[in-house]
């Protein structure tokens, strides 16, 4: 009995299963959405009234090109008019509803979130097929920025803010690819 009482114990050794050793590599994402905000020195994002699909392929093409990158995500919907997506896939009898009572812009809605959101970013990624008449008004001043992206299906309009941007993509599958040659053309 007494040289059981010697033995000394093995070590303990933390046990880290796949999920924990994953974490150690991958960046962290931080949301912010109006009223909030938040500014730090890590790579950020202003999506403004991405569709579903949209954000679906952005979120693939982070955990591609950054997966370990502390990433800040501004996020705009204007009237959540994106939260439902006609060109998505999933074609929805909800989406027609929500159509025949949408309104162009709710009371209140604090565009100055938007602007100084647009300008802490380090990229602006837009849909324009989304936008209301206001968001086009600001568009204007938010597609003068180099660091703007934006998508619209329609091409009559996407000549017209052409003029202001010429940075038009088609989906985010571009976008990634184009901001690298923005930057290496530098």
């Amino acid at each position: 009995m007494a040289e059981k009482l010697n033995v000394q114990p093995e070590p303990e050794r933390p046990t880290i299963g796949n999920k924990l050793s994953m974490r150690k590599k991958q960046g962290t994402i931080t949301l912010v959405t109006p009223p909030s905000f938040f500014q730090n020195q890590n790579r950020s994002f202003v999506l403004v009234n991405l569709s579903k699909r949209d954000k679906d392929n952005f979120a693939d093409a982070i955990n591609k090109w950054f997966p370990k990158d502390d990433i800040t995500l501004y996020l705009w919907d204007d009237n959540n008019f994106s939260s439902l997506d006609p060109f998505g896939e999933d074609k929805d009898d909800e989406y027609e509803k929500y159509l025949e009572s949408w309104k162009p812009n709710k009371q209140g809605r604090d565009y100055t979130w938007l602007l100084n959101a647009c300008r802490a970013g380090s990229t602006v990624i837009m849909n324009m097929d989304y936008a209301s008449n206001q968001l086009k008004v600001w568009s204007g001043y938010i597609l003068t920025l180099a660091k703007t992206y934006f998508v619209n299906s329609n091409n009559d309009d996407a000549q017209a803010f052409s003029v202001l941007n010429r940075n038009r993509i088609g989906g985010m599958h571009e976008l990634f690819p184009k901001i690298k040659k923005n930057i290496d053309s530098k």
